[in-house]
C-alpha cells in the first residue's frame, strides 16, 4: 500500500511536497511551467484549410482514385503537407497531377486530372 505525502499549506497557497516548490517550477510570476504555458499558447497550430478553400489548388495523387471511389490527394499549403479524400470522374493512378474542382464536404474534394506524374515519361 502506498502512502500519499501531505500537501503543505502556507499563507493560503498550496505547496507541493518534496521540495518542488523550492525549485520555482510552480511559481505564479516565473518558472518552468509558466514559461512553457506561454510558449505553447504562442505556438498554437493554425487550423488546416477546409476543402472549399482548396478549390483551384494543385496537388498529386498519393492513394489511387478508383472509378466511383475515393483516393487521397496531397497538397503543400504554407509549407505543410495536407491530405484530402478525393474522387474524380476518371480513375487516377499514383502520382497523377490534379487540380481541385469542387469541395464535396469539409474533408473531401473532387479533382480534375492535369496530366501524368512529373517524373513519368511518355
Amino acid at each position: 500500500m502506498s502512502v500519499i505525502a501531505p500537501v503543505a499549506v502556507s499563507a493560503g497557497a498550496v505547496q507541493p511536497p518534496g521540495g518542488v516548490a523550492q525549485l520555482g517550477w510552480f511559481s505564479q510570476s516565473r518558472g518552468l511551467l509558466t514559461g512553457l504555458d506561454r510558449t505553447l499558447l504562442r505556438r498554437r497550430a493554425k487550423a488546416s484549410p477546409a476543402a472549399d478553400a482548396m478549390v483551384g489548388a494543385a496537388g498529386h495523387v498519393v492513394t489511387p482514385i478508383p472509378r466511383g471511389g475515393y483516393g487521397e490527394v496531397l497538397f503543400c499549403v504554407h509549407g505543410r503537407p495536407l491530405k484530402y479524400a478525393a474522387r474524380a470522374r476518371v480513375p487516377l493512378g499514383l502520382g497523377a497531377r490534379v487540380r481541385v474542382s469542387a469541395a464535396l464536404s469539409p474533408s473531401a474534394i473532387e479533382v480534375a486530372h492535369l496530366g501524368p506524374a512529373a517524373d513519368s515519361r511518355p
